[in-house]
């Protein structure tokens, strides 16, 4: 006949006894430090042990992150199932902003599931993917990596609201908009697909878009002073994409060489690279032979009906 014997029948000390205990009713649970692990993108849904929670900035796990951080609010992720993604969101909705049309909307931040943000990519297409790679995450103008150029599935390492695109010098970080309300020091002018757009780069007024000085204040690197064809009040300091010489088609500054400035002559033809000159010195800037009223003022892309125009600078005609 079977015997059983219980743990105090055996004449074990207290402590011997609780680990009995254990054996035989459950699993013994291990206190996990608070932090010390990192999450793993790898393992789908759940990043973190149980109970514990990925922080997206630091990527650790954490048992209270808001606790422990003490720095941004966090959402619990919508109850819609079963499993726990164990994700702190981040990227919360911009308030008081209106989603247009479609799956998400990147200004306003809305229509993914945490930990996704909206985006787009470089194909023009929506995405709800979750942001990730080295340094995550990169802020405005900061250098930053695209992952899946094109597809479904692309993402980068750009924070909440922001896109990583390539913008003919190297690939960095401008944030989505919706108006100019969005961009306080540049505009919302810059396309970045799907009919979406972001905050152009900032203006730069004390550069210098004449020839002979078109990197005079815009540092080192590529970059170059423009006139800027959406607000031709301002210069910027921006990198040249696809330049073209004296005269050729372009659709904004940018697109021309340095020292010259996309131009719409409000003649009905397809505005032309032209160039810089002062308004008070047309004789000395532009080619001879010339007058100094062979310096027109900039009005911009389009011209027409442009109440704006540049001080310092015009351009030769």
């Amino acid at each position: 006949m079977l015997r059983l014997f219980s743990p105090l029948a055996l004449g074990l000390p207290p402590l011997a006894l609780v680990l009995v205990t254990a054996l035989q009713f459950g699993c013994y649970k291990p206190n996990i430090e608070d932090g010390g692990f990192f999450c793993n993108f790898d393992a789908g849904a759940k990043l973190c042990p149980e109970g514990y929670r990925c922080e997206m900035q630091s990527k650790r796990c954490y048992l209270k992150p808001d606790a422990a951080l003490d720095r941004v609010d966090v959402r619990d992720v919508p109850d819609t199932s079963d499993v726990d993604t164990g994700v702190i969101c981040f990227d919360e909705p911009k308030p008081g902003c209106t989603s247009g049309s479609g799956m998400c909307d990147p200004a306003c931040r809305t229509g993914c599931d945490c930990p996704e943000k909206c985006s787009v990519n470089t194909n023009g297409d929506l995405t709800c993917n979750v942001p990730r790679g080295q340094d995550h995450p990169k802020t405005v103008g900061q250098d930053c990596t695209i992952e899946s150029a094109g597809s479904d599935i692309q993402t980068d390492n750009c924070g909440p609201g922001l896109l990583c695109m390539e913008d003919g010098c190297f690939a960095r970080c401008f944030q989505f908009c919706k108006d100019n309300g969005d961009c306080p020091t540049s505009s919302c002018s810059r396309e970045a697909g799907g009919g979406q757009k972001v905050c152009d780069v900032p203006f730069m007024d004390a550069c210098s878009a004449i020839l002979a000085n078109a990197a005079t204040g815009c540092g080192p690197g590529a970059m170059a002073c423009y006139l800027s064809s959406s607000d031709p009040m301002h210069t910027v300091c921006d990198c040249p994409l696809n330049a073209k010489g004296s005269n050729a088609d372009c659709s904004r500054s940018r697109e021309c060489f340095p020292g010259l400035a996309c131009v719409d002559r409000e003649n009905g033809q397809t505005p032309k690279c032209l160039q810089v000159c002062r308004l008070t010195m047309g004789a000395v800037d532009c080619p001879q032979p010339a007058t100094a009223a062979s310096c027109h003022p900039y009005k911009g892309i389009p011209a027409a009906g442009s109440t704006q125009q540049h001080a310092t600078f015009g351009y030769c005609y």
